[in-house]
């Protein structure tokens, strides 16, 4: 699936090109599920920044090494795996992805599951253990709760003993957000004033930290969540970006704001924290383990084969998905032939 000039979902254009030679520190991917991110939408739209053009978007999948490049281990060939953070040429049959970025799999790990957990549940787990280390006691607000990353948050957080407070769109996605372990589901079709929703679950204290992937839409309720010392992460800007405004609003003495103060605000790359591929394989372990122990779920919300991406990206962009959008490469999809799929499946065996 190609974009050739920015715009919505119709210029996402199925289309035939021949196969990807992995070049020296590359591998050769055969996809069988794309996970579709936020992410994939700006790319598409080239807003709020562009790409270089023409481009086969995408930012992760799993599937199978069908060849290795010179000076990338010979051993990974046939192995199931996962690739993420290069952002693009994943939509598409074939992938020519460089080593660092791929993640082999271990036996028994379905690799849809895996296709849904390699972005949102590593960025989750970036979030709530590496760029701030949720415990318990803590009190966290999660905006976007029942959607994949923001799901992802909550369960975490949850797991790790902290009382958190869920904002979604809806009663229904706020109540998907307490199943997953928040302690409270704020709707905002309901509460009317989500600060001040906030400050009454907490005793009108505030929360520890929130965690915010809007960016200009929510930002300023964000900080008025915050208790005195909180802080504020910012992952994502799918509202646009923050308008400027002056540092002296994080004091709380400057009659900006509700008056807490000596506030942080922190901007959260999950690919700076997962810089190698060390660093990308022990975040995916921790996920999948998470996952194994029944404190992670991949809730796959849709699927749709490849020559659907634009639906899927219709789906995602109206925002009433609560979980992760996949795509199918091969069987009901596109690409792989229903043999060539049987082999797959017969050789990947248990992790397919």
């Amino acid at each position: 699936m190609q974009v050739s000039r920015h715009g919505g979902p119709e210029e996402l254009i199925l289309g035939e090109h021949p196969d990807p030679v992995p070049g020296p520190g590359e591998v050769l991917v055969r996809n069988s599920w794309i996970g579709v991110n936020y992410v994939d939408l700006q790319h598409r739209a080239g807003r709020p920044y562009p790409v270089e053009l023409p481009l086969i978007p995408g930012t992760e999948a799993a599937g199978f090494v069908t060849e290795v490049g010179d000076g990338v281990d010979p051993g990974l060939a046939g192995a199931a795996v996962v690739h993420f953070g290069h952002l693009r040429g994943v939509y598409a049959e074939l992938t020519a992805v460089p080593a660092e970025f791929v993640v082999p799999l271990p036996a028994g790990v379905a690799l849809d599951d895996a296709a849904a957990v390699a972005m949102n549940g590593t960025t989750a787990y970036v979030l709530t253990g590496m760029a701030c280390q949720i415990g318990p006691g803590d009190v966290v607000v999660v905006h976007a709760a029942a959607g994949a990353t923001g799901g992802a948050v909550v369960q975490l957080a949850a797991a790790a003993g902290a009382e958190v407070i869920a904002l979604a769109s809806t009663a229904a996605k706020a109540g998907a957000a307490v199943a997953l372990g928040a302690r409270h589901g704020l709707a905002l079709e309901q509460v009317g004033d989500p600060v001040a929703a906030v400050l009454s679950v907490t005793g009108g204290r505030g929360a520890d930290v929130v965690y915010d992937a809007n960016g200009r839409d929510t930002f300023g309720m964000s900080l008025d969540m915050l208790a005195t010392f909180g802080t504020l992460v910012l992952y994502g800007q799918s509202s646009g970006p923050v308008e400027p405004f002056g540092p002296g609003r994080l004091s709380g003495i400057t009659g900006e704001g509700r008056g807490a103060g000596s506030l942080t605000l922190r901007w959260v790359a999950a690919s700076h924290y997962l810089a190698g591929q060390p660093d990308r394989a022990a975040a995916v372990s921790a996920v999948l383990g998470q996952v194994g122990a029944g404190r992670l779920s991949p809730r796959i919300a849709e699927r749709y084969p490849l020559g659907r991406a634009a639906e899927a990206h219709t789906r995602l962009a109206s925002r009433s998905v609560a979980g992760k959008i996949l795509l199918q490469v091969g069987s009901d999809g596109v690409g792989v032939s229903r043999q060539d799929w049987a082999v797959e499946r017969e050789v990947g065996g248990a992790n397919g």
